[in-house]
């Protein structure tokens, strides 16, 4: 008979109990984060569900939680904007989720639909209307376990503001009417954490569970951290996070009053199902499980019927590749996000010829942010679900005309974080550049990671527009998303535009396009072309 922990567990860790109660049966929390629309992959929905079906034959008290991410990623959620995914998370049951910074993709008013739609609701303490100083959603939820009660406190990223689509938290004016309580010292985030748990606690909760879209190390802002708030928090028993997508068993901190605190995060794609359990003796534990093959039926089968909607669309052929676009090396790591790769090129390239497809039939350059690329395109038929995997936001297109001091402002904020990465760093069509990464970063953001000012030596250097080097003084055609060249997506301002084209098509359309020009996609491919040159 298949037992749920008769599992590979790759590592767990336990904390001794902070709080006198203590459950009459273990408390077993299952949970998910960053599932980037991946319903079948890996583990899949169905495995997440059948660890729920194994974990309620040993105990009663089973709750199912999402730490965010879920909406975007591949073509089920492309193509729905969210709905899809939106189906199968009511049909699995969860009790708990917090919006991670993709959910805010599809714009505002489908971002309220999910919220008004999934039955279990989000839960945040930072997410803030401005307008009236108040939370949109409840700080969090307890749940009770026979006599003991546990609060699951939400938390959300402020990064989500430039990590999805800024002007999407803008009123018409462009006035910011919404926002996750950043600051670039922690301090309001912190606050608004330790508020949620200190409440929940004078309510009654003997845990306290914050279920966060923050991050660990990877890509994430230091002071909006889980390894930055949990040291500077008391009265949290374990975090679940997301974010960051790493796979982190249980990192065990010192909160602010010296106690055993848990940060446990479980990849993506559900690579793995993240576990918390609070035993009878109040020792709370974290694991990660994977290397099973349960799965449960009836979720497959909603999951099939709703891939099923997408085959005639996802299916068409487009050209062929006789070799591979990565995205990720083998330890998982973002390609794109600090180094040139042949699928930006590929990209890059298609961009700038969209522009083509417009009544001005130019442009310079092309630019677009390394965080646009999702997913790698395998050697072989080249498809429209590729095209749509690798680019999953639908993005529309824009050629706007910037004065040349932008242009080497904009690259320098791209680069700002290397050698770690950023979806912040931008590829090109038309133009090459060089980065002095031994230099420090000149660029002073603000508290929503914008660039705030340039001070110091410069890191990028050398950068040629066609060959010729780039005039700060001069206006040049720059083709690229609405989302890097408008809505300051990853931070990106691109101070003294002017629209010359104006949603032209959307970004999958310009690369499908570009793809059908060949028949087997050019040699010049398979390897970057060197338009970055790296010193270090």
């Amino acid at each position: 008979m298949k037992k749920l922990f008769a599992l590979l567990l790759l590592l767990s860790v336990m904390c001794l109990p902070s709080w006198s109660a203590t459950p009459d049966k273990d408390i077993i929390i299952l949970y998910t984060n960053d599932v980037h629309c991946g319903v079948d992959d890996h583990l899949g929905y169905a495995g997440f569900v059948w660890c729920a079906d194994e974990a309620r034959k040993l105990t009663p008290y089973v709750t199912l939680v999402d730490a965010g991410d879920w909406a975007q990623g591949a073509v089920v959620g492309t193509i729905s904007q969210g709905r899809y995914i939106v189906e199968i998370m009511n049909a699995i049951g969860y009790d708990i989720a917090v919006p991670g910074n993709h959910e805010f993709d599809y714009g505002w008013a489908m971002f309220e639909k999910f919220s008004r739609n999934l039955k279990c609701g989000f839960i945040s303490c930072n997410m803030r209307d401005l307008r009236t100083g108040q939370l949109i959603f409840k700080p969090y939820r307890i749940l009770t376990y026979g006599d003991v009660k546990v609060a699951f406190v939400g938390a959300t990223t402020p990064e989500s503001i430039v990590k999805s689509t800024p002007s999407y938290f803008k009123d018409e004016n462009g006035k910011y009417i919404y926002d996750f309580d950043g600051d670039t010292t922690g301090k309001k985030l912190i606050t608004s954490i330790q508020k949620a748990v200190d409440d929940a606690r004078a309510e009654g909760a003997d845990y306290v569970i914050v279920v966060g879209h923050l991050g660990e190390y990877e890509d994430v802002t230091e002071v909006w951290s889980t390894p930055y708030i949990a040291p500077r928090t008391k009265g949290i028993d374990a975090f679940i996070d997301g974010h960051s997508h790493e796979v982190a068993p249980g990192l065990v901190f010192k909160n602010a009053e010296g106690k055993d605190v848990i940060i446990t995060q479980a990849g993506t794609k559900l690579t793995h199902v993240g576990k918390i359990t609070i035993n009878t003796e109040g020792r709370v534990t974290a694991e990660l499980l994977t290397g099973f093959d349960g799965r449960d039926e009836v979720t497959a089968k909603i999951v099939a019927s709703i891939k099923e909607r997408l085959t005639g669309v996802m299916t068409r052929h487009l050209t062929f590749s006789s070799f591979d676009f990565p995205v990720k090396n083998d330890k998982d790591e973002w390609l794109a996000r600090n180094a040139e790769t042949n699928i930006c090129n590929l990209v890059a390239d298609a961009f700038l010829a969209s522009a083509r497809e417009t009544p001005t039939k130019k442009a310079d350059i092309a630019v677009v942010n390394a965080g646009a690329f999702r997913t790698r395109i395998p050697s072989g038929d080249v498809t429209y679900k590729n095209v749509l995997d690798v680019l999953p936001f639908v993005n529309t297109m824009y050629i706007c005309e910037v004065p040349g001091q932008t242009i080497l402002d904009e690259l320098e904020v791209g680069v700002r974080l290397m050698p770690g990465r950023s979806g912040g760093f931008l590829h090109a069509a038309g133009m090459t550049y060089t980065i002095d990464a031994r230099i420090p970063t000149p660029v002073k953001v603000d508290d929503r990671n914008r660039l705030a000012g340039i001070e110091g030596k410069r890191r990028v250097k050398d950068v040629k527009v066609n060959g010729e080097a780039l005039d700060p003084e001069k206006m040049y055609k720059v083709a690229g998303t609405n989302y890097v060249l408008l809505e300051e997506g990853d931070g990106h301002l691109f101070e003294g535009r002017k629209i010359v084209e104006a949603n032209y098509m959307t970004d999958d359309e310009a690369f499908a396009h570009y793809l059908r020009d060949f028949q087997t996609l050019p040699e010049r491919y398979r390897t970057p072309q060197g338009r970055i040159r790296i010193i270090q």
